[in-house]
């Protein structure tokens, strides 16, 4: 059994369903939803693997050690590994000593996170390996087709367009702007968000013919954004689906620290990092390094006016942070390759189990994952058969509000 947690829907629920796909094909049941459900359930289903999608150290406390005491090995694959600023901060927040004897393995996006781990945890040496994260298969050439037609029907509704990403929620929170009592890092923050506000209104003035797609960080308010920019006719706030046929969409993308820089330029588009004001302590470093970085507003919008297109070779941080680069590996096989080491039955037939799940009334959880669906489901396994030319079928059951157990039915 392998449970599969789901915080933020946007971000991590394709490739965590593509790993869902690969479990199936070799026999593994997986439950795979929101992730306190996910938790939840875990403490009443079979013994498996649960595989940790990274917590800060209070959460992690609640995961690691509820799903120890019901016998399930501990896989840590910390969603935020790829990209942070300052490794003490990282290592207390996400790697916190007090919980790291509950991991039976950390799983690492590549040789980078890795040394940090080990130098600070010599004892996880040998558990501690490089497979990379499966929402990166999805950008490779291989499975980036799976979004080819979404991609090309944004273009057909919208037209030519420039994608904005932000990530600024620690200043515009889910609740709205936070004004007051505000840290040296939300004040730099702020100073972003305003920033990149006056950005937009000056592309959609020098560029009328195209669309402004304006994507939050699903930890922001769009309202606020959509109250700044009112009046700007051309300029769209969207957060819905998947980040990656946007980008394949977008004849450029703009961010300041954020994963889509990284993601735009493994999918080859143009990937600016504004950067009007910096700061040593909060610049983001590796989805700079993959961008052309400018400062300058004008220069900016002269650079979206050229479509030239300048090829440039994979920057070494980067190679360093995601491990399977050179030779196009796969997350996926590398995590399944390494869990059948682990000695563990599998459980190809799995009952549903009556139980009464606590009704969500969060509105944070509800506002990064407000939904999930059978639908959904079927209609992603069934591009990815395409892809491999399987006929996999998976038994989709149920369980609870946005949380699911599946079972391969018979693959051929």
């Amino acid at each position: 059994m392998l449970y599969l947690p789901v915080e933020v829907k946007a971000r991590e629920l394709h490739g965590k369903l593509l790993l869902a796909y690969h479990a199936l094909l070799r026999g593994d049941s997986v439950i795979l939803g929101e992730h306190s459900k996910v938790e939840e359930a875990a403490r009443i289903y079979p013994t498996g693997i649960f595989l940790c999608k990274g917590y800060p150290s209070g959460y992690m406390k609640r995961v690691v050690v509820g799903a120890k005491q019901a016998g399930h090995v501990i896989v840590n694959l910390d969603e935020e590994g790829l990209i942070y600023t300052d490794e003490s901060i990282y290592l207390k927040t996400r790697m916190n000593r007090k919980w790291v004897p509950y991991h039976d393995y950390v799983y690492c996006w590549g040789a980078r996170q890795q040394r940090m781990i080990e130098e600070e945890y010599p004892e996880l040496k040998g558990r501690c390996l490089i497979t990379g994260n499966p929402r990166f298969d999805l950008l490779t050439s291989k499975y980036r087709r799976m979004y080819q037609k979404e991609a090309d029907q944004l273009k057909k509704t919208y037209g030519p367009y420039i994608m904005v990403n932000t990530r600024f929620s620690l200043y515009n929170t889910i609740k709205g702007k936070k004004e007051n009592g505000l840290t040296p890092q939300a004040r730099y923050i702020r100073d972003l968000y305003s920033h990149f506000v006056c950005l937009i209104k000056r592309i959609s003035q020098e560029l009328p013919d195209k669309e402004i797609i304006l994507r939050p960080h699903p930890s922001e308010s769009k309202n606020s954004y959509k109250e700044d920019l009112k009046g700007y006719g051309n300029v769209l706030v969207k957060d819905e689906g998947a980040v990656i046929p946007w980008i394949m969409g977008a004849e450029a993308l703009i961010h300041n620290g954020c994963t889509t820089g990284i993601e735009g330029y493994l999918l080859g588009r143009p990937v600016y990092s504004y950067e009007p004001v910096t700061s040593p302590l909060y610049d983001v470093p590796l989805p700079r390094d993959v961008s052309v970085a400018i400062k300058d507003l004008e220069a900016l919008v002269l650079l979206l006016k050229d479509k030239t297109v300048k090829k440039r070779n994979t920057p070494s941080l980067l190679m360093d942070s995601y491990g399977n680069l050179e030779k196009e590996e796969y997350a996926y096989k590398n995590i399944l390759d390494q869990m059948r080491t682990i000695n563990f039955p599998l459980h190809a037939v799995v009952p549903s189990i009556p139980h009464r799940y606590q009704k969500d009334k969060r509105r944070k959880i509800r506002y990064l994952f407000p939904s999930l669906s059978k639908g959904e489901i079927q209609t992603f396994f069934q591009k990815v058969n395409e892809v491999e030319q399987n006929n996999l079928v998976v038994q989709i059951i149920p369980l609870s509000d946005r949380l699911f157990l599946l079972t391969a039915e018979r693959s051929s």
